[in-house]
């Protein structure tokens, strides 16, 4: 059984009827990293030239291959986007007012919004004429493409829109204005908002699964700091259950990304039939190690991480790297349902020698 194999079967199997070595497979999300340098021309030696799938596949780990098959446009309003080389401004023109969010390009190479949509409730009915008009466009030739890309190497996971609660939050309401909002007098406006982009993300579910890939992917970046588990069964329990029974379904798992503290949630993830979750980490990034994460979740949801993205660059020093891959490891061995990575994906300003370093720290 080789490496995608076992991570797959981690994702699938039974825990009742161990599948794989006791040793946990390692699996790299890339993503950003290899983006990154590849486009300054700053890839490690003996990895220039290297697609995303074959940098992971020469590191000792599974690949992943993330594929989106769709672009959000709109219908009936304008859209104005400015442009420069650390800036991005989009206006929408709604006929209900115009609404401004606004990006800066970060460190890392992608963009940062510091500016949302929605600058108190008086932009409400604007913003629910933005999410009336938004429509997904499709181009199921980037699933193949990815497929083609990750070969036998790599998971392809077809990405799907984030969770309406999870969209709101992150790009329109923004988080500090959005919780005040959802605490106040404006449920029912914010309740229609929801219910459009529910409808376009189980839409989205049902389609991908008709496309050629491993997993449904929710790029949901869960963070317990702000969503608490009250919030979570309000707004993202049902949402994720009615995911995972279309992912299900086809023979899909789904799997759901977390950017922070996730502890207290890894419970209630499990029980809406999410499969697996990308991001479990202790301290300094979140809060729960592998052993730990196992005690909160229960036996049966994947854990995928283990290692902290912030041990990997020089500020911490390498014994801490080095004890904090080897702990991850001894925690991961005889678990069925785990899979080793970088939490929550591996950053532009990881240290190489690190980087090339994680597949051996684990085999020691």
């Amino acid at each position: 059984m080789n490496l995608r194999d076992q991570v797959l079967s981690r994702l699938s199997a039974s825990v009742e009827s161990p599948c794989c070595p006791d040793d946990a497979p390692l699996m790299l999300d890339l993503t950003i990293w290899h983006k990154w340098h590849h486009r300054r021309g700053t890839l490690p030696p003996g990895f220039e030239g290297l697609p995303q799938a074959a940098t992971a596949a020469a590191l000792g780990a599974v690949a992943w291959v993330v594929a989106q098959p769709w672009e959000v446009a709109y219908s009936g309003i304008e859209v104005v986007i400015e442009q420069n080389d650390t800036e991005r401004r989009i206006r929408y023109l709604t006929p209900l007012g115009t609404l401004t969010a606004r990006w800066t390009l970060g460190p890392d190479g992608d963009w940062w919004q510091v500016e949302f949509p929605v600058k108190s409730a008086d932009d409400l009915p604007a913003a629910h004429a933005m999410i009336a008009a938004r429509r997904l466009v499709w181009a199921p030739s980037a699933a193949q493409a990815a497929v083609e890309a990750a070969g036998t190497i790599g998971i392809v996971a077809l990405e799907l829109p984030m969770r309406p609660y999870s969209d709101l939050l992150h790009t329109i309401l923004g988080w500090s204005e959005g919780l005040i909002l959802f605490a106040g007098e404006h449920a029912g406006i914010l309740a229609e908002m929801l219910a459009i982009l529910e409808a376009h993300a189980q839409e989205a579910a049902q389609r991908l699964t008709k496309l050629p890939g491993h997993v449904l992917f929710a790029p949901d970046n869960l963070d317990g700091q702000f969503v608490s588990p009250r919030s979570f069964r309000a707004y993202l329990q049902d949402s994720y259950r009615h995911t995972a029974e279309i992912a299900h379904a086809a023979g899909l798992p789904l799997i759901v990304h977390a950017g922070g503290p996730v502890r207290r949630l890894l419970p209630l993830l499990s029980g809406s039939g999410v499969d697996c979750v990308e991001g479990i980490a202790g301290p300094p990034q979140s809060d729960a190690s592998l052993a730990e994460a196992r005690t909160a979740a229960g036996p049966h949801l994947t854990l995928w991480g283990g290692i902290p993205q912030d041990l990997l660059v020089t500020v911490h020093s390498e014994a801490d790297f080095q004890a904090a891959v080897r702990h991850a490891a001894q925690e991961a061995a005889g678990d069925q349902r785990v899979i080793l990575g970088i939490a929550d994906r591996v950053s532009v300003d990881s240290d190489p020698g690190r980087l090339g370093a994680v597949a051996s720290l684990i085999r020691s």
